[in-house]
Formats: C-alpha cells, structure tokens, sequence
C-alpha cells in the first residue's frame, strides 16, 4: 500500500472522532477497497491512538476533520517510535487494548457499514 492510500485510509477513519456528526455510510465507502481486517487494525493501532484525545476533550479541538498531513506525520511517528522501543511497543499494547474496549461500538457500526456495501 502506497503512503497515500495508507493516509487516505487513516483520514477516513478519523472521522470517528472529530465532535461533530459521524457519517459512518461515509466512512465505509471511503474505506471498503481495503481489507477489513486490515481496516480495523488502522482504526485501533494507528488512527484511535492519535485521535482518541480529542473525543475526551471538553470542547475538542478538532471538530471539522483532521489534517491529513498532520494525521500521516504523527501516526508514522508513533510506529517509529514502537519499532525503537520495546517499552513503548509494550505501552502502546495496553493503550491499544484499552481502545478496542472503549471503541468496540465505534468499530461495529463502520462494520456494520461495510456490511451494507
């Protein structure tokens, strides 16, 4: 997968969690040319870990959608940082565990999207 696709795949998936309405029929379309289980891997392990702050916050910052650029500069970021460090990889396991929970009904309703198509 080139890096655009890769970015394309990860600014749709963000779209879970800009404070705004979620079109999940949007998302699904967006992502539906990739596998699935390589789609829900990018929302838990790459997507949710860079954008589950702005779900907590009080006013969230971002509430039209994510930068692209920052989006793909941070989220590679993150997997350098796992690929140097066993620690961080073993913190970003239990971070990554921790989502799959939290984001468990977020998941289900892109997959029951795709499901649709």
């Amino acid at each position: 997968m080139t890096r655009e696709e890769r970015i394309h795949l990860w600014s749709a998936l963000s779209e879970v969690f800009v404070d705004n309405e979620v079109d999940y029929t949007f998302i699904a379309r967006q992502v539906a040319g990739f596998d699935r289980a390589m789609v829900q891997a990018a929302f838990y392990e790459d997507v949710a870990p860079a954008c589950y702050s702005n779900m907590l916050a009080p006013i969230p910052p971002i509430w039209t959608g994510f930068d692209s650029t920052w989006l793909g500069e941070t989220i590679e970021r993150a997997q350098a940082a796992r690929q140097r460090s066993a620690l961080r990889r073993l913190r970003d396991r239990l971070f990554i565990a921790y989502l799959r929970r939290a984001l468990k009904a977020e998941w289900a309703k892109i997959a029951q999207e795709l499901d649709r198509l």
